[in-house]
């Protein structure tokens, strides 16, 4: 034959009977009859030969088995993927045949994909947090490139995404792996032994309404994104299936937020149910993936629901990454536009839970942007979709308002109102970043050049417009509140913290001209003053009003405010100023008496140690702030030196181990001596060589807050206040030469 004859005619696959073997190379070679047993024929078996067949379409030489084989090892890769990334785990199997796995088959599942390769270890839940942020971290900052089924081309999933987040919740909170995002709920409670105790009983109708009570009360004033009577039908419906204990029968749905109603309301009720709220955290989990999947409404609202569990839980998801996914979401459905414009169509009860939906989304992530120093989602600019109105759930439904919205300031406020000055305070919150904390600007010194720079006065009388309307107390059916904003302490509170975000800068930044700070500090008696002294003097009252503010709410006997990981980290940042303020200004120390430094001192050192009895994570703070507060102290009496010999390095050592990881703490204080304040009585100040008697281990201290998962903003703070240090001795010592 030709060769161009060859070349038109190319070799074909040789065609073998449905029931004839390839016989192996072996065999072939020796002219034996092979069996075509797999994985190895009896010939080969008996001469310890490995047994190969030729692929008649490629020539290549592989094992009898080799499909087999690659099916099996891709069944046990996709099994230990799913155990660690199950939002990319797919198995093509179950896609392909549509039929449940076998514990002796050749595919396993999740729970033991181990089990295919001998000596494959199974993953075990991790216990290191930092472990688990870098998890959380490659699932968001990093593409994920999702292996699909055969055939298909692999498939992109950004960090807008929201693929099966539950692996983001449960990673964080270690919960344990389940076999996919398909089971039915009724399996988790039917089976006791693989809720492995961490699975909670479905409450009966009293604790239900107990936790339904303390959650709507409590949590949904501030975060309202949730429809109320739409929730009592969900809550109507599990119940109907839990007393005919078919908990399974109730909707996908209304199970995952009524549990999650029930694990935040537990939360909020305190210390003692926080173990149910974990339990019931973890049964709502197992419903979140197919809500996640509608791309609705109901998506965000599931989002929501975890971070507002983030909020009030030590632990849970980054509620950052939680915020701005809810976020994104948002955008992509076009909440963040006018319903009016674009959505006029939408029903009553649909277009008011999508506006407050957004809002609570973006006071979440507009609060976490600002407390870690990150950029916030979307941009002010990006958004002009109303403000909820002010009414009360009850009165929307899908067929309108049963009545008109609140309007008048002087009308009782509603569950609402609240939530909208929040809001409002969140936007004034961008301004500030925008404004003061943008790399772009240079706080007062750009406003002449860029005319879109507002200025610090025209911000700070933005806010106290804000304040000035803001409601003095909140319709609240609780006598006791169980949170701080639903407390009549949350606006003031808010407003001493805004009023340091807003002068930070000012006080920080030592080569700012006077000329360039405000003028709104100055008083009509007081021009001669240095201007930069009354923002440390301003700062300092607030701080001082914050401190003392959360010790009335924590400490009071009737007291049953539980707190959040905000709380810590607004009260500690608060004590922290008002420390820095004594070191670094001259002004405020000398206006400023021995026993108001001592009451804030111990103000914030009582709440911290409160709540360092509850949350071992705090521990840390308490110690750090103790010890400052204590050199602080120790500074204004004048006998720093002293009260530092005194108590030796024993407090400075152990703290120091505590604060770098090494255990120590255990919730015990570790303040024990009395400050003596005959010498500041008398007038005296601090002898030069006393001064800082413990700088060293106060500066290892505040070197050693980078181990520390602190708040991202508390380190700058940290190490200004060491600096402030430094610049007294210097003082001191200046002034003793003269």
């Amino acid at each position: 034959m030709s060769t161009a004859r060859r070349a038109s005619h190319p070799a074909k696959r040789a065609k073998v009977g449905e029931r004839t073997m390839l016989a192996c190379t072996n065999c072939k070679q020796r002219k034996l009859k092979c069996d075509g047993q797999s994985p190895k024929c009896s010939n080969c078996t008996r001469s310890d030969r490995d047994c190969l067949v030729e692929d008649p379409a490629t020539g290549l030489h592989r094992p009898r088995d080799y499909v087999r084989s690659l099916e099996a090892r891709v069944a046990f890769l996709e099994g230990l993927l799913q155990e660690s990334r199950p939002e990319v785990a797919i198995d093509h199997f179950a896609g392909l045949f549509q039929q449940p796995q076998k514990a002796d088959g050749a595919v396993p599942d999740s729970a033991g994909a181990a089990n295919v390769a001998p000596g494959a270890s199974t993953q075990q839940p991790v216990n290191d947090s930092d472990d688990a942020d870098e998890s959380d971290l490659l699932s968001n900052e990093v593409a994920l490139l999702c292996l699909g089924a055969a055939g298909r081309e692999p498939q992109y999933f950004g960090p807008s995404s929201a693929v099966h987040f539950s692996r983001i919740v449960s990673s964080t909170l270690r919960l344990p792996r389940r076999g996919g995002a398909g089971g039915t709920a009724s399996s988790h409670y039917s089976n006791t032994s693989h809720a492995t105790g961490r699975y909670q009983e479905f409450p009966g109708p009293g604790i239900m309404a107990k936790l339904s009570k303390a959650y709507f009360s409590n949590i949904h004033p501030q975060y309202p994104f949730l429809h109320q009577p739409t929730f009592r039908l969900m809550e109507q419906q599990c119940l109907e299936a839990s007393l005919r204990n078919d908990l399974g029968a109730a909707p996908g749905s209304s199970l995952f937020f009524v549990l999650m109603v029930y694990a935040i309301g537990s939360l909020a009720l305190g210390h003692s149910e926080f173990d149910a709220a974990e339990g019931y955290y973890a049964m709502a989990l197992d419903q979140i993936a197919p809500l996640l999947d509608m791309d609705n409404l109901l998506s965000i609202q599931a989002m929501l629901c975890c971070a507002v569990y983030s909020v009030r839980s030590p632990v849970g998801a980054s509620l950052w990454k939680i915020s701005g996914m809810a976020m994104r979401h948002c955008i992509e459905l076009g909440y963040h536009r006018s319903t009016e414009r674009y959505r006029n169509s939408v029903d009553s009860l649909t277009k008011e839970i999508s506006k407050r939906c957004f809002w609570v989304a973006y006071d979440i992530d507009r609060v976490a942007s600002f407390i870690l120093g990150r950029p916030a989602s979307i941009s002010d600019n990006a958004i002009d979709v109303e403000l909820p109105l002010d009414i009360d759930d009850e009165y929307i439904t899908p067929d309108g308002l049963l009545c008109p919205p609140r309007q008048n300031p002087s009308d009782p406020p509603t569950q609402l109102t609240g939530a909208l000055h929040s809001i409002k305070l969140r936007q004034l919150w961008s301004k500030f970043s925008d404004n003061l904390y943008s790399v772009n600007s240079h706080h007062g010194s750009d406003s002449g050049r860029n005319p879109n720079i507002i200025s610090v006065e025209a911000l700070r009388q933005e806010l106290e417009d804000w304040r000035a309307t803001s409601p003095d107390k909140l319709e609240n059916l609780h006598a006791r509140p169980l949170s701080v904003f639903a407390s009549n302490d949350w606006f003031q509170l808010a407003y001493n913290y805004s009023i340091l975000l807003l002068y930070r800068h000012y006080i920080i930044d030592s080569s700012k001209p006077a000329a360039q700070v405000p003028v709104s500090l100055t008083q009509e008696d007081s021009e001669q003053e240095d201007i930069r002294d009354r923002a440390f003097e301003t700062c300092s009252a607030h701080a001082r009003q914050m401190c003392l503010q959360y010790r009335r709410l924590y400490q009071s006997q009737q007291s049953q405010i539980q707190f959040t990981w905000g709380s810590l980290h607004i009260l500690f940042l608060g004590g922290l100023t008002y420390l820095y303020c004594l070191w670094k200004s001259p002004h405020v120390r000398r206006r400023t008496r021995l026993n108001t430094v001592i009451n804030t001192c111990m103000a914030c050192t009582t709440v911290l140690i409160i709540i360092a009895e509850r949350w071992n994570e705090a521990i840390s703070y308490r110690d750090i702030f103790e010890l400052l507060s204590e050199s602080t102290i120790a500074m204004i009496c004048g006998n720093g030196g002293d009260a530092a010999e005194s108590r030796g390095e024993s407090l400075e050592l152990t703290a120091l181990t505590t604060l770098m990881g090494g255990g120590g703490g255990g919730g015990e204080n570790t303040s024990g001596y009395t400050y003596d304040t005959s010498t500041a009585a008398n007038g005296d100040r601090a002898d030069p060589e006393q001064v800082g008697g413990s700088d060293m281990a106060l500066q290892d201290w505040i070197m050693a807050l980078d181990d520390v998962t602190a708040p991202g903003d508390l380190h700058w703070l940290a190490q200004e206040l060491l600096q402030g240090i430094k610049d007294f001795e210097a003082e001191t010592n200046v002034n003793s030469l003269n």
